[in-house]
């Protein structure tokens, strides 16, 4: 059985490694305009978010968007880098009368940057969700090959690739390479919010999804989005019900050939009793990753560990175990 430390070894040896003098420099130049752009980005904080912005887009991009999406402007006016990314991302989405304006940002992880829209009478609902990635120099999680592997590479058709020379452009990851690792990196989130949803599991309602971006169920009201359980106080009661619901979704996951692989108190909404959990871009299939026990283990054992707080005892381990062997997974 792996344990933290050898996911955290798995993590290191999928980690890329910086060949050369100008690998180095790009990287070096890549962390001073994080930087930059932080600084600019503060005037964002008075709505309880520091997320960072996005860098400028390639010349053409933002021209071309505005031409196109002239009648799409959202009440949110961040910083031009970021709301010129808005633009070329979630226009889309105003243009299919999915959503009629962006309010205001509600987070920035790991990933991306999320948003609340005000959602098109036509979705039934009244505000939805907008996930926008973030550009690869922006992501956090260095070590996605180990959640890819054994997970057929789609295109944005949904088609599987089988061309050599696109899958030596991800193995290279040359710049249309990591176009379509992040357009995988989207579609699997998609994807098994789709699955999870239909199966009954206590996930937000996938709506669309487009170029970079997706649109999902919003949870909380317009000023006051759900916070994640970490930031909440629950009564003991309370929290041995919301424990014995996750660890429920965690086994209806299991069921579906879906393992989390990053869930923790920070990536489960809690809402009027309820919880959601979010976060499945790294989701992993049990059948066919060979780290999946070990990141199911992961997940339950933080799990566990949150819940321990309220004098909740449980075998992490066990549990993963007895799961494992319920569904007569490989080991």
């Amino acid at each position: 059985m792996l344990d933290e430390q050898h996911i955290q070894e798995l993590e290191d040896k999928f980690q890329p490694r910086a060949r050369g003098k100008k690998t180095r420099y790009k990287r070096g130049r890549a962390h001073k305009q994080v930087i930059a752009l932080i600084t600019e980005q503060a005037g964002n904080r008075r709505h309880g978010w520091s997320g960072i912005a996005y860098p400028t887009p390639p010349p053409g991009i933002v021209e071309q968007g505005r031409d196109a999406r002239a009648g799409f402007q959202p009440t949110f006016s961040g910083s031009r880098h970021e709301r010129e990314w808005i633009v070329q991302y979630l226009g889309s989405f105003y243009e299919d009368n999915i959503i009629t304006d962006v309010l205001h940002p509600v987070k920035g992880g790991k990933e991306a940057n999320v948003y609340c829209c005000a959602a098109h009478p036509n979705t039934g609902a009244i505000l939805l969700a907008a996930k926008v990635y973030r550009p690869r120099i922006f992501r956090a999680l260095k070590n996605d090959a180990l959640y890819r592997e054994g997970t057929a590479m789609k295109n944005e058709e949904g088609q599987v690739i089988r061309n050599r020379r696109v899958k030596i452009a991800m193995e290279k990851k040359t710049e249309f390479g990591q176009k379509v690792l992040n357009t995988n990196w989207l579609a699997n989130e998609f994807e098994s919010l789709r699955a999870l949803h239909a199966a009954g599991a206590d996930v937000p309602k996938p709506f669309a999804s487009g170029e970079n971006a997706m649109l999902i169920e919003y949870i909380g009201d317009a000023g006051a989005p759900a916070p994640p359980l970490n930031r909440v106080q629950l009564r003991r009661d309370e929290a041995r019900n919301l424990f014995e619901r996750l660890l429920h979704n965690v086994e209806l996951m299991l069921a579906h050939d879906r393992v989390h692989a990053d869930l923790s108190a920070f990536n489960v909404l809690y809402w009027q009793g309820n919880v959601k959990i979010i976060d499945l871009p790294q989701a992993v299939n049990p059948l066919k990753n060979p780290h999946a026990l070990a990141l199911l283990t992961r997940d339950l054992t933080r799990l566990c560990a949150h819940f321990a707080r309220y004098g909740i005892a449980a075998d992490a381990r066990q549990i993963a175990r007895g799961l494992w062997k319920k569904y007569r997974l490989p080991e």
